[in-house]
């Protein structure tokens, strides 16, 4: 297989990852934010005092805030190496990497696109393929 096709399977790999974490995390804010609610409901009900109903609102609030930021720290370098190796941008090496480092304790399809991504990266062919597309940009 050809640099040119490691690169590619490699940018799908991040893109559906991505798409497939991104998700992942949509639907844990969702989650967490009904339960929180619920909770406040309930709890409010069984008081009888409506201001802790406030509780499970503010606490669906940071479950959806941690969510977003956890996602965005992990998602958005994954999905930025995907589009960049897909484009062969300059860059996209380094995007690689870092998106490989965030998503290598993500047991076991990171760990297993982390290391595939780290073998092309880090090969001869890898580095060549992006020292050649750098070259023909300056």
């Amino acid at each position: 297989m050809t640099a040119v096709e490691h690169n590619k399977y490699l940018a799908i790999a991040f893109g559906i990852f991505a798409a497939l974490f991104g998700l992942t995390f949509l639907l844990l804010m969702l989650v967490s934010l009904g339960v929180f609610v619920a909770l406040g409901i309930s709890f409010a009900n069984e008081t009888g005092d409506t201001n802790q109903a406030g509780i499970g609102v503010l606490g669906g609030a940071f479950a959806v805030i941690f969510y977003l930021i956890l996602g965005l720290f992990l998602v958005l370098p994954t999905a930025l190496a995907s589009r960049k190796m897909w484009k062969r941008k300059p860059g996209a090496r380094v995007w690689g990497i870092i998106a490989a480092i965030l998503i290598l304790f993500i047991f076991p399809v990171g760990t297993f696109l982390a290391i595939y991504a780290f073998w092309f990266l880090f090969s001869l062919d890898g580095r060549r393929l992006y020292l050649e597309y750098a070259s023909k940009v300056v």
